[in-house]
């Protein structure tokens, strides 16, 4: 006896449900993707303060000094005569340049002082420092 046979259909994959499931993906993940500001590959270890408090707003340029005595602003290494020079001309450039200084625990104090005298000079009067937030001794809290 003789059985009809069907004839062999072709997998077929419907890939328009994938394309779908990937995009919403990709939609996420570029939501949820912290956007930092990149700095520069040196090692700075900041002080800790009890009294530390975490800034908010827009996030400024950062003057970075290292113990060896090495001023950045941002990525780029600064003269620290020209610093305050500099800080003047992006200060000219847009009136709400903000700075912070992210100064090592080892670095020199004359170093630090330079900068804060370059940021006075070029007319910035509140320049914000790094530090990490520290537990006062009695706090048991999370």
């Amino acid at each position: 006896m003789q059985f009809a046979r069907k004839p062999l259909r072709r997998p077929f994959i419907n890939i328009i449900p994938l394309i779908d499931v990937l995009v919403v993906l990709l939609i996420f993940y570029i939501a949820t993707t912290v956007f930092k500001k990149s700095e520069p590959q040196i090692k700075i270890v900041v002080p800790s303060s009890t009294h530390a408090t975490t800034a908010t707003g827009t996030p400024p340029s950062i003057i970075f000094v290292t113990e060896d005595s090495k001023i950045l602003l941002d990525d780029t290494p600064v003269d620290p005569d020209q610093l305050g020079e500099l800080l003047k001309s992006k200060l000219a450039a847009d009136k709400n340049f903000k700075v912070a200084m992210k100064a090592d625990t080892k670095a020199p104090f004359g170093m630090i002082a330079k900068v804060m005298d370059a940021a006075h000079d070029a007319g910035i009067t509140d320049l914000s420092t790094f530090m990490n937030a520290e537990k006062p001794a009695g706090d048991s809290g999370p």
